[in-house]
């Protein structure tokens, strides 16, 4: 990593980190995008999430224009499969991860003011003057130190925050998500009624003890390709352990390969354990469950939601709070500044939200939405 001059600096490379580098490149801002793994995408390439939610409102309409509406359309051109969904009363788009990764890896690249830096850690943050001034980074091994136009945190569990002051983060709770990609199953196995009975099968062995208690509650969605199925499992994060859970998804295949349509059928791709509150930050102000529900709006406001409460609680599992047809709210600037500093924000899964309505504003669709509404109005304003 090369010495810079002063740059916008945004730790995170999921939705939320690349919608702010991409906002911020096309106004000529100077970006530094951090990522601690070796790869782009976040969640939805790391998880293996081929449901995008949150683009879309309750008909199916685009809920914010710009990026995301630009994804959208890069997405559909790079691929015939990908596509609008209707899953019960919400709309997804329908996407294969790898194609996500492959289109916002060439995005980024169309802008050589984003400089992206791969397995950094954040070591520091000097503060001055209620401003971050510098930023001391790790990348492959060497020490840099960055100086900052802003910091961005997205990196869905206030990583950055925390280093600051880890008393500004609140906990969470919420159970996390496995997705393991299987292939070479036969077209239309999970079409009506045939999903529904087969799930009621997994079930009914998991009670008998054929399979391990971590399938009572998987669920099972066809994928972007016609022989293609995403086993969904929920977990609680805290003391995961991913060599049981491989055991596990090996038990399961070996019991669908038994079953009509899965005679050929093989893991196709593991997914990465997919947090879905990662700690919420206590922001300039809190984003309620209340403002969700009374579809309140902000002057400061930087992007729209609709998505439904899709809370997944530890102990009763998920639940899904519906919004009346045609509601949406509005995500507030002040929700996204931390502590007082002027030019350090919170964005995407971590911002200051109350649990529930994290649960809302969390999904993709708002993350992108949310990073370029952050940059347009914090860049606007200085």
């Amino acid at each position: 990593m090369s010495d810079l001059s002063p740059a916008l600096v945004i730790a995170g490379a999921g939705a939320t980190g690349i919608a702010c580098a991409l906002a911020a490149a096309r106004q000529k801002v100077p970006v530094v995008l951090l990522e601690k793994s070796d790869r782009l995408g976040g969640t939805v390439t790391g998880a293996l999430i081929h449901t995008l939610g949150g683009f879309f409102d309750d008909r199916g309409d685009a809920l914010n224009p710009g990026l995301p509406a630009e994804l959208i359309e890069r997405l559909v051109d790079a691929s015939p499969f990908t596509c609008k969904r209707r899953i019960g009363k919400t709309w997804v788009l329908n996407v294969d991860p790898a194609i996500y990764r492959q289109v916002i890896s060439r995005w980024l690249n169309e802008y050589p003011t984003i400089n992206v830096c791969y397995q950094t850690s954040i070591d520091h943050a000097s503060i001055n003057t209620r401003r971050i001034d510098a930023v001391t980074v790790t990348c492959n091994g060497q020490s840099r130190t960055l100086d900052t136009l802003a910091v961005i945190d997205a990196t869905g569990r206030a990583d950055i925050v925390r280093s600051i002051d880890s008393r500004l983060v609140t906990e969470g709770a919420a159970l996390a998500g496995l997705i393991v990609q299987l292939g070479g199953v036969s077209p239309g196995t999970l079409d009506f009624p045939k999903g529904l009975a087969l799930l009621r099968h997994i079930r009914k062995a998991t009670e008998n003890h054929e399979l391990p208690p971590e399938c009572a509650t998987l669920w099972l969605d066809g994928g972007v390709y016609p022989d293609e199925i995403y086993v969904k499992f929920s977990l609680p994060a805290k003391n995961y352990d991913h060599a049981q859970m491989l055991t596990v998804v090996n038990q399961l295949l070996t019991f669908l390969q038994a079953r009509l349509g899965f005679a050929d059928a093989f893991i196709r791709c593991h997914g990465q354990l997919g947090i879905r509150d990662g700690g919420r930050v206590h922001g300039d102000y809190t984003l309620t469950e209340a403002d969700l529900k009374q579809g309140r709006r902000f002057d400061d406001a930087v992007c729209r939601a609709a998505w439904p409460i899709e809370h997944w609680h530890p102990e009763h599992g998920v639940s899904l709070d519906y919004f009346p047809p045609g509601h949406s709210y509005e995500i507030p600037l002040k929700a996204l500044k931390v502590g007082g500093l002027t030019n350090f924000f919170v964005a995407g899964k971590c911002f200051s939200a109350e649990p529930r309505a994290q649960a809302s504003a969390r999904v993709v669709g708002s993350c992108w939405a949310m990073g370029e509404g952050l940059i347009n109005a914090h860049f606007r304003k200085s």
